[in-house]
C-alpha cells in the first residue's frame, strides 16, 4: 500500500518586541505592536562586572580560615579514631570537608591570580607540588595589598 504524506509548512514568526506569534509567512510588520520584523534586534550588550579586590580578598580569607579549621578538625578526629578504633565515618566526613574546602580555596586563589594578572600555571604547580605549604604561600602572596 502506498502511503501518502502531506506536508504542511507552518512557519511561525515571533515578534522581537512584544513576543506576539505571527502566522503569516511573509509578514513585514507585527499585527500586535506594529514593529518591523525585518530588522533583527541587536545583540545583547554585555554588562561589565565590577569586581572589588577587597571583597575577593575577604572571601579568600574566609575560605582560608575554613580550610585551616578543617585541617585542625581532621587531625582531632584522626586522633579520636586511632585511640578508640571507631568513629571512622566521622573522620571520613571531616576529611571530605577538608578536601572540599581546599578546592574552594584553590578556586578563589585562581580568581585572585587572574585579577592580579599572575600565572595560573605557577599557582597550580605550587599547590599540587606541595599542597599545604604551597597553599599557604599562594594565599599570602595573592592577598598582599
Amino acid at each position: 500500500m502506498a502511503h501518502l504524506f502531506i506536508r504542511i509548512n507552518l512557519t511561525i514568526m515571533i515578534c522581537y518586541e512584544c513576543g506576539h506569534r505571527i502566522r503569516q509567512d511573509f509578514a513585514k510588520f507585527c499585527d500586535h505592536c506594529g514593529s518591523s520584523l525585518e530588522i533583527k534586534p541587536k545583540a545583547s550588550l554585555k554588562k561589565e562586572v565590577v569586581v572589588k579586590i577587597e571583597d575577593e580578598i575577604d572571601q579568600a580569607t574566609n575560605l582560608f580560615l575554613l580550610w585551616n579549621s578543617a585541617i585542625a578538625a581532621t587531625f582531632v578526629f584522626y586522633i579520636i579514631h586511632v585511640v578508640t578504633d571507631g568513629y571512622i565515618y566521622l573522620f571520613l566526613l571531616v576529611l571530605f570537608m577538608l578536601i572540599v574546602s581546599w578546592m574552594l580555596l584553590l578556586t578563589k586563589l585562581c580568581d585572585l591570580a587572574l585579577i592580579n594578572h599572575q600565572s595560573i600555571k605557577k599557582l597550580i604547580l605550587t599547590n599540587f607540588g606541595m599542597p599545604i605549604i604551597g597553599t599557604f604561600y599562594s594565599y599570602i602572596k595573592l592577598t598582599q595589598k
